[in-house]
């Protein structure tokens, strides 16, 4: 932002140079990107006077004038179209050097000679206000040097404002950090008052939420000209182009004091009211920088009875706007929802100088004041009677009591500070201020909303009195070793596992859309919701982590990615009763070739359904007794990602009876969705926490066995809606200590077998590590599980 010496000093008594001031904002957090030296960049021109201007001779668009320069009469050979006999002029006289080192010379133009130049503000390096020369008015001495015209120099101070700073963005409220920072006291804002006007103008506001303030003040008899030179210096010095007296009032009061204001033309308000409203289907603004704008429906805007006039905080229209015609004004000054404002200029990409300072929030009591004073000095500058202000709202209530000690600042800091010091910064910045004894009562002021609690009372402290006085001292740490939680550790090993069977980890974000879930075959009802979410994208909290992998997968594949194996690790969210849930998983998705290209042959096997089993069983490998069930049945349970799974080819993994597995092929549904439909997905869920809350088995050596082992095979013949799960269990419920391994490896339907049963191929291992078993032991050992199955589940040997 850029800051004006010279304004800068009109609110405080500081006679330092620009190095001066710019060292003191530093010191208070207020970094000075540049400073830049504003003053005459010429040297020769003086006041003149055209007495008289005659057609050139030998050219149609130059003409031959006389200039009086006080002491000499010249012939100048002009091109100015405004050029004319009587005017006050700035003339560069031979000799004369002006920017860029250009120096005048008496010269011939066209068989005419010229002895010097009339300039334009544009040819002295000054903000141009028209397209011809400068016209300096009445007044000025002839002869005179024109840099007096100009006013003192000023130096112009281009100054970072954080975001959290809002009460910045105008000269007075640096100089109130100045104040403070110095111990000097703010010069008062006097003007005069003139509400002699009766009449008042009528508006309404249909959301008081979005705006809590608003304020309409009429002012008649205006005469709209040019800005006296002290207004349009001021507004040149921070790079703004003057327009007419009463908008570069408004644009003066902005600067300031940070208030945006805005002027109507009160005669082109139709229906004689304003009215603060969202804004209709369809409706356009024709703005004051000369675009169209489609307002999307909901923005909130200024109207009359049946046009847009402006988007509230943003920017006026052109059809309201206040020219040399207008006679009389509609003075606005409101406080806007900074949020309102944020996502009008974000939806038309339309940003100003209003809503800049509206989107970080000005001061709520600031807008009664700043119209009060504009007004004042639209009658100063434009004449006329301003009226008393139509309010609709009130100021924002005072900000709360802060109640505290020095001690406690102190201690905040790490600090040292003598109480009055303390109380002197305090004092200085408060809305109201009381030391009690030990205690500090302080209350912010309006503009200082940032204030909330004690340490942003000591960030105060720390940043007036300077941080450089803060000892430096290394606080007393107590050593301590690092610990983890279980879901801590257990993720490090799964994610160590899972990289070493090369998978590589996906990070997706918790949110999903709608549209992801519904893809995934997922529904969105009773999810946790976020409350303003940044896109529809980004809209519902996600239940599962199988989603956001597909997504990946999808993305890569349609990439010319042709093996895909992917693990990520993050929370699950739900909601029951209104109370939001989390929990941790791990979740994978394999597709496409097992091998490398380089090493496949034609008909290379790809990722299936035991690979994604087998990572699961790796992940459980000490988790307990693992055992499988289809999802939904029994112990296994329901799950909200088991709509995702093909429902003929899924199961559910159980350690020591409790489920904390999902695996299986995804449903075709879902893979037509998310275009896998071709490459065939299989995917797996753990519940991370379940599995970290169990006791991981310790690992013990076993010393191999130099014996041989016996194997049997068995086809059973059983019901077909026995699991083999089932099977293994009445095996292993035999007791038998000799048997160390039961492995399924054939399932057959179909000739032979009964209508309503199936054939179940089982091998057993035995073995001992002290003696070989005999085969009568053996037999043994098979006729007693034999017999367990018959028993248990009705199954016999096959024919």
């Amino acid at each position: 932002m850029k800051i004006s010496s010279n304004w800068l000093k009109a609110h405080l008594d500081f006679d330092g140079s620009a190095a001066d001031l710019s060292a003191a904002l530093l010191k208070i957090g207020f970094e000075i990107a540049g400073v830049q030296r504003l003053g005459p960049q010429f040297s020769g021109v003086v006041v003149g006077k055209v007495l008289a201007k005659d057609k050139h001779p030998n050219a149609d668009k130059l003409a031959v004038c006389v200039v009086d320069d006080g002491a000499q009469k010249w012939n100048v050979v002009c091109g100015a179209p405004n050029v004319a006999a009587g005017q006050t002029i700035a003339f560069a006289r031979i000799g004369a050097v002006l920017p860029g080192n250009f120096k005048i010379e008496g010269r011939k133009l066209r068989g005419v000679e010229s002895q010097g130049m009339i300039c334009s503000r544009a040819e002295l390096g000054l903000p141009k206000d028209n397209d011809g020369i400068w016209v300096l008015g009445e007044g000025p001495t002839l002869g005179s040097d024109v840099g007096s015209q100009l006013g003192p120099a000023d130096d112009i101070l281009e100054v970072e404002i954080t975001s959290n700073r809002p009460d910045c963005l105008s000269h007075r409220g640096l100089a109130r950090e100045l104040a403070a920072a110095l111990g000097k006291t703010l010069k008062p804002l006097d003007f005069p008052r003139d509400e002699s006007l009766v009449q008042t103008f009528p508006v309404s506001v249909e959301d008081a939420a979005a705006c809590p303030y608003y304020s309409a003040r009429l002012i008649e008899g205006v005469k709209v000209g040019p800005s006296a030179d002290p207004v349009r210096r001021r507004l040149e010095a921070v790079g703004l182009r003057p327009i007419n007296s009463v908008v570069d009032i408004t644009n003066l009061i902005l600067h300031d004091v940070g208030q945006p204001l805005h002027a109507f033309d009160a005669d082109k308000l139709e229906g004689g009211t304003l009215v603060v409203r969202r804004a209709r289907a369809g409706e356009k603004l024709l703005a004051l920088d000369h675009k169209t704008y489609d307002l999307p429906e909901g923005l909130l805007v200024i109207a009359d009875a049946r046009k847009v006039v402006a988007l509230a905080g943003v920017m006026g229209g052109e059809e309201s706007a206040v020219t040399e015609s207008t006679t009389r004004v509609v003075l606005e000054s409101a406080y806007f929802s900074p949020a309102e404002v944020r996502r009008s200029s974000q939806k038309t990409h339309l940003r100003s100088d209003s809503s800049y300072r509206f989107e970080r929030g000005v001061d709520p009591a600031g807008a009664a004041p700043a119209s009060a004073r504009a007004a004042a000095l639209i009658v100063e500058s434009a004449g006329g009677k301003a009226g008393t202000a139509a309010v609709v709202g009130a100021p924002a209530a005072p900000n709360p009591e802060i109640r505290t000690t020095a001690v406690r600042l102190n201690t905040i800091l790490g600090a040292t500070f003598a109480a009055d010091e303390i109380n002197r910064v305090l004092r200085a910045i408060a809305a109201e201020f009381k030391a009690d004894g030990d205690s500090l009562i302080f209350r912010a002021p309006s503009w200082r909303r940032d204030l909330a609690t004690a340490n942003d009372l000591a960030e105060e402290i720390g940043r007036f009195l300077g941080y450089d006085r803060i000892p430096y001292r290394l606080g007393a740490l107590a050593p301590r070793a690092a610990t983890l939680t279980p879901v801590e550790k257990t993720s490090r090993r799964v994610r160590a596992r899972l990289a070493a069977l090369g998978y590589a980890e996906a990070y997706n974000y918790d949110m999903l859309s709608e549209k992801t879930l519904a893809a995934a075959r997922l529904s969105a009802e009773g999810l946790p919701r976020v409350a303003k979410p940044l896109s529809e994208d980004w809209a519902v909290m996600r239940p599962t982590l199988l989603p956001g992998l597909l997504k990946s997968a999808a993305h890569n594949v349609s990439r010319g990615a042709d093996a895909v194996r992917f693990f990520e690790i993050g929370k699950a969210y739900s909601q029951k009763d209104g109370t939001l849930a989390e929990g941790w998983r791990v979740a994978g998705l394999l597709l496409g070739p097992v091998l490398d290209a380089r090493w496949q042959a034609a008909r290379a096997p790809r990722a299936g359904f035991a690979d994604a089993k087998a990572a699961v069983e790796e992940l459980l490998a000490a988790a307990g007794a693992l055992t499988w069930a289809k999802p939904g049945e029994g112990a296994a349970g329901r799950w909200v990602c088991d709509p995702l799974f093909h429902p003929a080819n899924a199961l559910r993994a159980l350690c020591d009876g409790a489920p904390v597995a999902s695996v299986g092929w995804l449903h075709p549904r879902a893979a037509r969705a998310f275009d896998l439909e071709r490459e065939g997905a299989v995917l797996f869920e753990v519940n991370l926490d379940r599995l970290a809350a169990r006791p991981a088995a310790a690992a013990r050596f076993q010393d191999f066995s130099r014996l041989p082992v016996s194997r049997r095979d068995l086809a059973l013949v059983l019901d077909k809606a026995r699991a083999y799960a089932e099977v293994e269990a009445a095996v292993r419920g035999c007791k038998i200590a000799e048997l160390q391994d039961i492995l399924l490896f054939d399932v057959y339907e179909g000739k032979n077998i009964p209508e309503g049963k199936k054939s179940l191929a089982v091998r057993l291992t035995f073995g001992r590590a002290d003696r070989t078993l005999t085969d009568a032991e053996v037999a043994g050992f098979v006729a007693g599980i034999v017999a367990a199955l018959g028993a248990r589940l009705g199954a016999v040997l096959r024919g």
